[in-house]
């Protein structure tokens, strides 16, 4: 996918996401709009109370991909970096497969859920990586669609043990 094909996808998942906010009643605001592709913020979504105004907000990063990997914003070495993670990651992520353009699959976790989801699979793959351990800098960390979904590494790959801490497709749909 070209770069620009690759921020279309993302404009429209981010556009998508602030539609699906707006229906179930928050103010959501599309970040990149004045901050041109912030690291960890695409959306920024509102609560408030009519009669008091107390308020709460979330900053949402958005990834959305007509296949089934997704990038996360991080390389290798960032994404088994807990420490880091915890710094960056701003709020939750909402990754959108777009595999039939009419029936997006929305699926959203928590800062603390993306956190242990990422590190703890990176931790695993990078485990086993081999050799030339310097493309750890700069080869991007994604997220495959069947652990967002809760399996388990498969026999036979870099991941064969990986026991996944959220089984099940918990994240699917999500909104909460």
């Amino acid at each position: 996918m070209s770069n620009n094909q690759s921020q279309m996808t993302g404009a429209y998942g981010e556009a998508l996401v602030v539609t699906e906010l707006i229906k179930r009643g928050y103010v959501a605001l599309n970040a990149n709009s004045s901050v041109r592709n912030h690291r960890s913020i695409d959306i920024v979504c509102i609560r408030y109370d009519d009669a008091t105004w107390t308020h709460k907000s979330v900053l949402i990063q958005v990834k959305a991909r007509r296949g089934r990997d997704f990038p996360t914003g991080y390389n290798l070495s960032e994404s088994i970096n807990v420490d880091l993670l915890n710094k960056e990651v701003k709020g939750p992520y909402v990754f959108i497969y777009l595999h039939d353009e009419n029936a997006p699959e929305y699926y959203i976790l928590s800062r603390k859920q993306l956190i242990k989801l990422l590190s703890g699979l990176h931790i695993a793959y990078c485990k086993n990586i081999t050799g030339n351990t310097s493309r750890m800098n700069s080869e991007p960390a994604m997220l495959s669609l069947r652990f967002i979904q809760g399996e388990n590494g498969k026999k036979g790959t870099r991941l064969e043990g990986y026991i996944n801490p959220y089984p099940g497709n918990i994240f699917h749909n999500a909104w909460g």
